[in-house]
């Protein structure tokens, strides 16, 4: 038999596992423009404040993939540091993160990279932990120009904004190509 302490830090496992599964999740959403699972993260009466936008969450899914296939080129959250501190029914997380954002102007290509935070208060509702209130709070950002790619779809796979992306379609059948690569060729024209 498991006594009540162990029980109770086992729980508090649990939960922070679960609340960091909301923001993976909320992350894969943003990336793959997947409006279904941003929306799943939120509980119906939340808040998002992104800082230069604010929005319910019934309008927040649709917003962020609007702003995100705005530009038809890659992007990616990359989620770091991360706290997560519970107290009942209520927790609240400040998650690190890293977005890059792949985007033309004035036609140069170029890569804005972000250093922000979420400051999220979580609520367990129904036994299902989801964002009640989110607070974006930006640290620093730059915008590079690109001066060189590393290869295009003929040398790299890359994903995609939608259900084509390999992480859905993996789930309905195999996605790699066959194994007819010569790999030694591979290693004498890589110069990166």
């Amino acid at each position: 038999m498991i006594d009540s302490t162990l029980e109770a830090r086992l729980r508090e496992l649990l939960d922070k596992q679960e609340i960091h599964e909301v923001l993976l999740r909320y992350c894969r959403g943003v990336d793959r423009c997947d409006r279904d699972m941003i929306a799943a993260c939120y509980h119906p009466d939340a808040i998002d404040d992104h800082g230069d936008w604010v929005a319910s969450a019934l309008d927040a899914p649709d917003h962020i993939v609007k702003l995100v296939k705005k530009t038809p080129l890659a992007g990616m959250h990359f989620l770091g540091n991360q706290l997560i501190e519970i107290e009942g029914d209520v927790a609240w997380s400040e998650s690190y993160f890293q977005a890059f954002k792949d985007f033309e102007r004035d036609g140069k290509r170029y890569v804005r990279v972000r250093g922000a935070r979420y400051v999220d208060r979580f609520e367990r509702r129904n036994g299902c932990w989801k964002i009640a209130e989110r607070v974006l709070t930006d640290d620093w950002n730059k915008v590079d120009e690109v001066l060189e790619l590393l290869g295009g779809p003929d040398r790299f796979r890359f994903g995609s904004k939608d259900k084509n992306d390999p992480v859905y379609r993996l789930r309905k059948g195999r996605v790699a190509r066959e194994p007819s690569t010569n790999l030694e060729e591979v290693v004498k024209r890589r110069t990166v």
